[in-house]
């Protein structure tokens, strides 16, 4: 393995941790707005069971779509992230295995 192909293997590397950090910040942004779906619901939740009116009721019903759409987002968030995550550790391994082979290869 040559310099050139050293350097090809790290940017591909550096390429998958950025997705990988993409894909984590995504998770925190969709857990963000998991949480404040979530406080919503409970805020209109209590305000129900204080005055029962059926423009509330609709209103928890709204409340609790979004939270459950949030819910889904976190989750595909989540999946992406997974998947971003294997794929950085398999090339890591891969890489490295090359880079020892190579390394024993040149020794000999």
């Amino acid at each position: 393995m040559n310099f050139h192909e050293n350097f090809k293997y790290g940017h591909h590397i550096a390429d998958l941790f950025q997705q990988l950090a993409s894909h984590y910040a995504l998770v925190e942004k969709a857990q963000k707005a998991l949480t404040e779906c979530q406080r919503d619901l409970e805020m209109k939740t209590q305000q129900l069971e204080i005055k029962l009116s059926n423009k509330m009721e609709e209103d928890i019903k709204k409340a609790w779509r979004n939270s459950t759409q949030t819910g889904n987002d976190l989750m595909c968030c989540v999946e992406l992230y997974n998947q971003a995550q294997f794929k950085w550790f398999e090339e890591m391994v891969t890489t490295i295995l090359s880079w020892n082979n190579w390394k024993w290869r040149g020794w000999r």
